[in-house]
Formats: C-alpha cells, sequence, structure tokens
C-alpha cells in the first residue's frame, strides 16, 4: 500500500507546499481536489505557468503521484452528461491521473430507486468507457446517496465494470452502520482507491487515531484481498475550517498510517 492526501485538506496550498509536505512527510501520492484556493481544476491547472504539463512534470520530478483526480461530477443531476465526464478524463490523461472521483449523489424527488440507479448508471458506464480507451477509470466514491455499499454495487451492476470503479470512503458506510467486513464483502472486488478518516460517527472528524472508526480493521481486511493500492488521508479542512492546519494533520497522518501498517505487518511502498 502507499500513502497519499487529499488537497481538500490544503485548499489553499499551491504546488510547493503540495510537493514540499508530500516529501517531508513521506507521501507517495497527492489527490487533488483543491489548489490554490480553487475546485475549480479545469480551470485552474491549465492556467499554471508552462500549462498542465508543467504542473505533471513538477510532480514526476519530486517523485510523487497524482494519484487520482477529485471532481464535483454528480450522476444524478440531470444537466450531468458525457461531455462533463470527458473534461476531467482528459484532465487526468494529461496529469498521469489513473482515476477520476464522481459523486452518485442522492435519490431525486419523486424518482423510484430502480430509475435512479439505470440513470446514474448509464451515465458511469459511458464516461467508464471513455476513460477505458485511455486506460483509465471513473470512481464512484461511497458518499452521499451511495454511503451504502449495496446501493454501490447496484449502481456499478447497472453501469457495467469497463472503466468503472469505487472508492471505498471507511468513514461514510461506517458511520451508517456497516462494518469494514460487510463493505469489503459487496465493494472489495471494484474498490480501486481509499479514503481514510477518522471522528466519530455523528460525523465529527479528528486526527487519524484519536476516533472510533475501524482503521485497523479496516487495513487488515484491504491487506486480506490484497489491495495494493493508495491509503488516501482525506482531511476535510475546506469543509470544517476549524479543524487543525495541515501542518499538523498531514505529519500525524502520515506517521500514525506507517506505524499502524508496520504493526499490523503490512508492508509499504
Amino acid at each position: 500500500m502507499n500513502l497519499a492526501f487529499s488537497t481538500l485538506g490544503c485548499p489553499n496550498w499551491e504546488i510547493d507546499q503540495m510537493l514540499a509536505a508530500a516529501c517531508a512527510s513521506g507521501y507517495q501520492g497527492v489527490e487533488l481536489r483543491f489548489y490554490a484556493g480553487s475546485r475549480d481544476l479545469l480551470t485552474t491547472l491549465p492556467d499554471f505557468p508552462g500549462g498542465v504539463s508543467a504542473f505533471r512534470r513538477r510532480f514526476d520530478d519530486a517523485g510523487v503521484k497524482i494519484c487520482c483526480l477529485d471532481s464535483s461530477v454528480v450522476l444524478s443531476l440531470p444537466e450531468t452528461d458525457l461531455a462533463a465526464g470527458q473534461l476531467w478524463i482528459d484532465l487526468a490523461r494529461a496529469l498521469g491521473a489513473p482515476y477520476v472521483r464522481v459523486f452518485g449523489g442522492d435519490q431525486p424527488d419523486g424518482v423510484s430507486a430502480e430509475d435512479w440507479l439505470k440513470a446514474a448508471g448509464e451515465k458511469l458506464g459511458a464516461m467508464g468507457e471513455r476513460a477505458a480507451e485511455h486506460g483509465l477509470r471513473i470512481l464512484v466514491e461511497t458518499h452521499d446517496g451511495f454511503c451504502s455499499s449495496s446501493l454501490t454495487t447496484r449502481l456499478l451492476e447497472a453501469a457495467g465494470d469497463t472503466g468503472t470503479g469505487v472508492i471505498w470512503d471507511l468513514f461514510h458506510p461506517w458511520r451508517t452502520g456497516e462494518t469494514p467486513s460487510e463493505t469489503l464483502a459487496a465493494i472489495g472486488r471494484i474498490t480501486h482507491h481509499v479514503h481514510i478518516k477518522d471522528g466519530f460517527a455523528q460525523e465529527e472528524l479528528t486526527l487519524l487515531g484519536e476516533g472510533k472508526a475501524p482503521l485497523r480493521e479496516l487495513l487488515t481486511k484491504l491487506h486480506e484481498i490484497g489491495y495494493d493500492g493508495f491509503l488516501s488521508f482525506e482531511w476535510e479542512k475546506a469543509w470544517y475550517p476549524d479543524l487543525p492546519d495541515p501542518e499538523i494533520a498531514f505529519p500525524h497522518g502520515a506517521q500514525y498510517l506507517r506505524g499502524l501498517l508496520r504493526e499490523l505487518g503490512i508492508p509499504l511502498g
């Protein structure tokens, strides 16, 4: 397994701060959600001096992987179409990111669960097919209406497995009553990326190791199925400004995860 942090935890940072933090704390990857105060990466990254290729080159030179590109695409919104996904696929290709995150969204009022899943699945399937042409995947996060792994599974069944998959955010299925074992049984084989956070079931977030989220069980179960992707520390500083700063949270997160992996006998890197 490898370690990454999401820039959700450092929404105002620019590239020098990201790379310095990753290298100093031993993160092998960065998941891009915000850059320099903006989550409109489709606009901000092309404006980087030298363009997207220069941005990617800085990461390559530092030996840090852009492990996932987080869009705000919501499959259940009527206005979401293949064109919305294509913009993110193009940016992911330019950055060398293997995955684009999308949200399933909530069930719209007046729409049956069957129609909701069918419509969202068709959109995800079309985006996945386009992504697969370039060796990429579109990943749905266990979030919003898809905190339940059973619903996530049904969405992926509707979409098909070409260029699609899941980001398993441990926190959301757990806070709604699932254990890691139950989630793993449902989505383990289609999980390609993992979000790590800690806190309490009421969604109060804490530094890693200070909450009640079953991190030890999660890592054990992932190791049992041979997961060797990224554990991405998702510190939600952008949404909760009163959380400790990334200068505190990121080093702590890396140190905690390395220690826990070592204790569990799980190799890093």
